[in-house]
């Protein structure tokens, strides 16, 4: 009797025991579920921001580069890529460099003129983008991020864009696309599902695929039309996974049924979520709650088996306080690691301002360097027509002592009227020597930076003015064409009669041991370019001399820097010109520029 009490207070307690242990398990397995997914769900965020916030700064500096407004300035409305191979390329290095998907460069009205996959079938040269949130914010002057599936890759991917300045106006964008295949690199755990979720609640990227374009709620009509219109999820039906009205009702809940398509069925998960401001996401994280029901039926068994609740509860205890603290450490890692991330981030972005600020001095530096390099080379060749110079002073000052001592004598015999006349010779002569040191006056100063707007005849016409007695000496035949005073380029006067001097001073020397030497000057003009030709009857340039001709210090003669023909092909090109050489039809050599036409000419 005493036994069987006994008994049935140990029967009795232990099923009390069970039922309080079964309770008890379940709670804390929920519990510990909830932890566990939560966790998880914090560190997916957590890397995930790492790693978009590797991109996020990206397209502000790319903008800044001003190899990419050629394209956008380029005078066909849409080029393809054969017409950009330098832009293409230059977006497949960044791309492999930065280990983006794709970067690519839009226009204003959304066209795609340049891409890094520009070589691959799938290409995005040629598809507009205008409909794209990103692009639309990006070409209103701020920065843009969006996820979408590729309309021509169909691939999932977060787009970051930035707008590129022209004067002051945004005239296109640069866009980086970022592969999220990541998050599959970076999720561990597969007894936990988990899915990403935009500000709608759309399930855009999970571990299930069946919840893949489905939403958490049930989305009104007209929030289905947008997103359909946007194209950011292709043609998915978006039907809902749960009846909730909103998000806020089911992010509150511990546990929710969500259904299972590819199943056709509902499971009840413990659900944890972890939102991404910054992206405008939030992450879900789902663990199956039937994993609580096995722990309890074990925990039950093992009671049962072991007759022992009190020793397996403790050793539970214990357990779940072991991990409780594991899990604690963990976390206190995972904060130092984000705070030395964080760091590194600012210590990058400090040295990237710092590379930017010494890009940008190094650049005026280089600005000025140029600038005295051009003035020096213009002295020089002052050097070299000095005999030229002496001689056309010493000839009107020859002739005004003639014109002086002759009046001297014309006084003694009081013939006035002759000594008129001389003194008035006199006085046109000292005119036309200050004309001459004049032309060398405008020739010697420096360029005026504030003008750029050059009548080409003028200077063509002050350019032989300088050399006309170099050729008269030599015995060189100039051949002028019809010199147009209606044709204005755009350049400085002083730079362009400097090139056009240089090309004349070659041509001259290249015709030393020339029969019957000649040099010519052409004038052409079409709409928006004007073309001047300067050639000689000489040896001419064969073709590695042609190849190499404009590099710096190469030469053909004696006793030449090479530094002539290099400092006018960047005086040419700093005006958006350009400055080449080919054969002559009649034999020597050719030189040709080409500048742009100003539109002063026209108005």
């Amino acid at each position: 009797m005493h036994k069987s009490k006994w008994l049935v207070l140990i029967i009795a307690i232990g099923l009390a025991l069970s039922v309080l242990i079964s309770q008890l398990t379940y709670q804390q397995v929920k519990q510990h579920l909830a932890d566990k997914v939560t966790l998880d769900v914090d560190q997916l965020g957590q890397k995930l921001d790492a790693q978009l916030n590797r991109y996020s700064k990206l397209p502000e500096v790319l903008a800044n580069d001003p190899r990419l407004l050629r394209p956008l300035l380029a005078d066909t409305p849409h080029p393809v890529a054969a017409q950009l191979p330098s832009t293409n390329h230059l977006l497949q290095q960044w791309s492999k460099t930065l280990g983006a998907d794709t970067i690519y460069l839009i226009d204003a009205q959304g066209m795609t003129v340049a891409a890094s996959n520009w070589q691959q079938p799938d290409s995005f040269v040629g598809q507009n983008y205008a409909y794209r949130p990103y692009f639309r914010d990006a070409i209103s002057g701020k920065p843009g991020q969006y996820f979408a599936l590729g309309a021509s890759s169909d691939k999932r991917g977060y787009y970051f864009s930035a707008p590129l300045y022209y004067q002051q106006q945004a005239i296109g964008v640069i866009a980086i696309k970022v592969d999220l295949s990541l998050i599959e690199d970076i999720w561990q755990y597969k007894e936990i599902e988990y899915a990403i979720a935009d500000q709608l609640g759309v399930v855009f990227y999970s571990s299930e695929n069946s919840w893949l374009y489905r939403s958490l709620i049930p989305l009104e009509e007209n929030q289905k039309q947008q997103i359909l219109a946007s194209r950011q999820y292709g043609s998915a039906k978006l039907d809902p996974l749960t009846q909730y009205s909103n998000l806020s009702e089911f992010n509150q809940r511990e546990t929710s049924d969500i259904k299972l398509p590819s199943q056709n069925r509902s499971d009840t998960y413990v659900v944890a979520s972890h939102d991404m401001a910054q992206a405008g996401w939030a992450i879900y994280g789902f663990s199956p709650i039937k994993a609580a029901y096995q722990y309890v039926i074990q925990a039950v068994l093992m009671f049962i088996v072991f007759y022992s609740l009190l020793c397996l509860a403790i050793t539970s205890w214990w357990q779940t306080l072991k991990a409780q603290k594991a899990l604690a450490q963990l976390n206190d890692r995972l904060e130092q690691l984000v705070i030395q991330r964080t760091n590194n981030l600012l210590e990058t972005n400090q040295q990237l301002r710092d590379t930017i600020e010494q890009y940008e001095r190094t650049q005026a530096e280089l600005k000025q360097t140029q600038s005295e390099l051009v003035q020096a080379a213009k002295l020089a060749m002052l050097g070299e027509l000095s005999a030229s110079i002496n001689h056309e002073i010493n000839q009107p000052l020859a002739a005004m002592r003639t014109y002086a001592e002759n009046s001297r004598k014309l006084l003694q015999k009081e013939r006035y009227q002759a000594v008129a006349g001389n003194i008035d010779e006199i006085i046109n002569l000292n005119q036309m020597v200050a004309d001459i040191i004049a032309r060398f006056k405008v020739f010697a100063r420096k360029a005026n930076e504030a003008h750029n707007h050059t009548v080409a005849a003028d200077s063509i016409r002050s350019a032989i003015s300088l050399l006309r007695n170099r050729l008269i000496k030599q015995g060189v035949i100039l051949r002028v064409g019809e010199l147009s005073p209606d044709i204005i380029i755009n350049a400085d006067a002083v730079q362009f009669e400097q090139v056009i001097i240089n090309l004349l001073h070659n041509a001259i020397q290249a015709l030393t041991s020339a029969h019957q030497p000649q040099v010519g000057i052409v004038l052409e003009a079409s709409e928006k370019w004007v073309e001047i030709r300067v050639w000689d009857n000489g040896p001419g340039l064969d073709d590695d001399q042609k190849k190499r001709i404009f590099t710096p210090f190469f030469t053909t003669k004696h006793d030449g820097l090479g530094l002539g023909l290099t400092i006018s092909r960047r005086i040419i090109e700093a005006f958006s010109g350009s400055l080449g050489v080919i054969d002559h039809p009649g034999g020597g050599a050719e030189f040709v520029i080409k500048l742009p036409r100003s539109t002063e000419d026209n108005q």
